[in-house]
């Protein structure tokens, strides 16, 4: 036999404001996180959504609004600690104004990304967030225009579009500076990964490296562009210490690289500090696992990821700022510095 008792009224968000005793507009807004609610209006429309069971419709919003709430993010490696421990905040940032992520990889090439772009578009997603593999002054394809767009890891302003990036000159002279003043090091070397083309400026992170030692009247170091992985910093390691002149320190432009080098140094039969120290440029959690544990360059990734969201959800193509963080140096025993007794793993702030 059918059933033919009245099917159950669903609740709407008229029934959730009665019950929490808000104005509708206050539940939109805690549903759609669009605007930032007290702690207690959203306390009260979320125990009133929960005890209706009230449920609301993505798709008829979509269609009404022009807007999927749906985003997307573009990296060049997710297996990169850095870039993983980005998107995580990235998409907790994004779930607490309401939308969900879609996180794509790039593999650093132009053609994947320029496919994805186009494949997001086609998704309907209401913004790009993307560590773009053009960098600098490279020029940028069309793809760009079409839909909101927001640069992460930017050094530099990008013409008609948002950029985040950290303030990367200074925070390499922090580092160099730390070396020179603290550890009295007058042979300071860099490790880091070929430029991303030949019409990008030089790195900042070289930049900045250069210039910390001019000002501390020291001379140019040795370089090793080898690349940004574990293994390159291995074989940097193996470079830069084996030649006629070993320097007392080595500035490892990521994580990645610096990790490698700790490994590089004792496949040398060498000691990290005290045959040459080391620091390290990102601040992944990874760093608080090596031997000894890597100091290094922590970029404010939360707040930065926090950053991220508000620009591209409330995205101005008349407001393209190019937004600066400053990182904070940790330090650990890898310059020589910090309490080898171990400690609880930090976590980002």
């Amino acid at each position: 036999m059918p059933d033919e008792s009245p099917a159950r009224k669903q609740p709407t968000r008229n029934d959730v404001a009665e019950r929490a005793k808000v104005s509708t507009a206050i539940v939109s807004h805690v549903v759609t996180g669009a605007k930032r609610v007290s702690p207690e209006y959203t306390r009260r429309v979320l125990a009133a959504i929960d005890e209706l069971g009230y449920r609301p419709n993505k798709n008829a919003r979509a269609l009404r609004t022009g807007r999927t709430e749906v985003l997307a993010l573009l990296i060049p490696d997710v297996s990169n600690p850095y870039y993983a421990e980005f998107a995580l905040q990235i998409e907790i940032a994004a779930s607490e104004r309401g939308h969900v992520l879609i996180t794509a990889n790039t593999h650093d090439d132009p053609e994947v990304e320029l496919r994805l772009l186009r494949e997001m578009g086609s998704r309907n997603v209401d913004g790009i967030i993307i560590a773009s593999v053009f960098h600098g002054n490279q020029p940028r394809p069309p793809e760009y225009g079409e839909i909101p767009t927001l640069l992460i890891d930017a050094f530099q302003p990008a013409d008609g579009l948002p950029t985040i990036g950290l303030n990367a000159t200074e925070s390499a002279k922090t580092i160099v500076q730390h070396l020179a003043e603290v550890h009295r090091c007058v042979s300071i070397a860099l490790a880091m990964g070929p430029s991303s083309g030949p019409t990008d400026p030089a790195d900042p992170r070289k930049i900045g490296w250069a210039e910390a030692l001019t000002a501390a009247g020291l001379p140019m170091g040795q370089v090793s562009a080898l690349g940004w992985t574990r293994e390159d910093g291995r074989q940097a390691a193996k470079r830069l210490l084996t030649g006629p002149s070993r320097p007392d320190a080595i500035f490892a432009a990521s994580d990645q690289i610096g990790i490698g080098l700790i490994r590089g140094v004792a496949d040398l039969g060498l000691r990290v500090p005290e045959d040459v120290k080391v620091i390290s440029y990102d601040g992944t959690l990874e760093t608080a696992f090596t031997v000894p544990r890597l100091t290094t360059l922590q970029q404010p990734i939360q707040e930065m990821a926090r950053s991220a969201i508000d620009t591209i959800i409330d995205y101005t193509p008349q407001r393209a700022l190019h937004t600066v963080f400053q990182g904070e140096l940790v330090l650990r025993e890898s310059c020589g510095c910090g309490d080898p007794t171990p400690k609880p793993i930090p976590k980002h702030p």
